[in-house]
């Protein structure tokens, strides 16, 4: 199949979304496909991978939004005439923004099947706040424009079965699959972490992600007084909101905080950074899977997190981690002690989460995919006049 793949977050920006769009464009060219990536990628920026065609479209700085980010406009003739000269066969957007809606012209214009994926919460009033558009009037028209992008699809995925029920809770009535985005099981090998375990001694709490209002923070730092002897404390990311927590741990006189700010996402694996943890921290309540924590879990690093999101299908409270209700401080530093004190509790948690995350595996995934694309295609067949 020749499948395009519209996404206005990707590589060399790192998030969630960016890297499982590299991700599962690997798989299935892995599998003979044939994926052509319409990104914003900045002009010297390539990529090498057989079967994956990078399309780079012009765009503009989006750093009001996040360092890194770029904007590109939904207007693009030469999209239009790439689609066809490639003879793409079937469209899958990634996130609703310019991108999303070219995505949708291309797929409208050719009579190919539209898929969309609902990687990010907008509809969350936390993640709106950092544009301060987190007040009720926003309420409805996130609602509009949700439906706006996601309307026009064949399929519209969902990464967990918590915001399937969410986007039904909105009223929004699509064709809706749970499709989870998958990890790729082997980036994750043994590898010395020595030097991390050598440069903080003792105890390893790790945080990853980007620092921005949305992923709760604030509630990690507030909780932190009661578990800064216990651990040292390691943020690993940027975003808006890094000064802010910065100097909101200065003035608190939190010890053993660590800001790392952003590590390149290879080095972040290769390094060890979740092999020398000894317990991951999730506060997140917006996640709609959590890339993050599914890479920790890849790692079998168990897991302390937020039940709300995605979160609590990836955490199995007591089994591979512990759920605590979100602004629980107690709970979430009860849970914490728990996992640094009990070394063997720890160890059963960490070899359940290597177990619980196999179903997640990016190769399984990509096959879910591949029969999903094939359906779409003999569906759409049959609706076409020569079917």
């Amino acid at each position: 199949m020749r499948i395009a793949f519209f996404t206005d977050s990707f590589l060399p920006f790192i998030s969630g979304v960016s890297v499982s769009v590299w991700d599962l464009a690997r798989s299935l060219a892995d599998r003979g496909h044939e994926i052509h990536i319409i990104a914003p990628a900045p002009r010297k920026f390539t990529i090498e991978y057989p079967n994956v065609h990078l399309r780079r479209v012009d765009s503009v700085s989006g750093n009001i939004f996040y360092p890194g980010f770029r904007l590109a406009h939904p207007f693009n003739g030469k999209i239009h005439r790439y689609a066809r000269e490639n003879e793409i066969e079937l469209v899958h957007f990634h996130t609703p923004l310019g991108l999303g809606r070219l995505a949708a012209a291309v797929a409208r214009r050719m009579e190919l099947p539209l898929v969309g994926t609902y990687h990010t919460s907008v509809d969350s009033r936390e993640y709106r706040a950092h544009w301060k558009m987190h007040h009720g009037f926003f309420d409805r028209l996130m609602k509009a424009y949700i439906d706006f992008f996601y309307r026009p699809c064949d399929l519209v995925s969902v990464p967990t079965s918590s915001y399937a029920k969410e986007v039904e809770a909105l009223g929004l009535t699509y064709p809706t699959r749970v499709i989870s985005n998958g990890i790729d099981l082997e980036k994750f090998p043994e590898v010395d972490s020595a030097t991390i375990r050598d440069q903080y001694p003792g105890k390893i709490v790790l945080s990853v992600g980007r620092l921005a209002r949305e992923k709760n923070l604030m509630f990690l730092l507030d909780a932190w007084p009661r578990l800064q002897s216990e651990a040292h404390l390691l943020l690993v990311g940027g975003g808006p909101m890094e000064s802010e927590l910065r100097k909101y741990a200065q003035d608190q006189g939190l010890e053993n905080v660590h800001f790392l700010g952003m590590v390149p996402h290879d080095e972040l694996l290769k390094k060890g950074y979740h092999r020398a943890a000894d317990v991951f921290i999730m506060t997140s309540m917006i996640e709609t899977q959590g890339l993050a924590l599914m890479e920790a879990q890849a790692a079998g690093l168990p897991s302390v997190g937020i039940n709300a999101g995605g979160t609590m299908d990836l955490i199995v409270d007591g089994e591979n981690g512990f759920l605590v209700e979100p602004g629980d401080q107690d709970g979430f530093v009860d849970a914490t002690k728990r996992l640094l004190k009990n070394s063997d509790l720890a160890e059963r948690m960490g070899e359940a989460t290597l177990r619980e995350i196999q179903r997640h595996d990016l190769k399984t995934i990509a096959r879910e995919w591949e029969e999903v694309y094939e359906g779409l295609l003999a569906r759409q067949e049959k609706r076409s006049p020569s079917g």
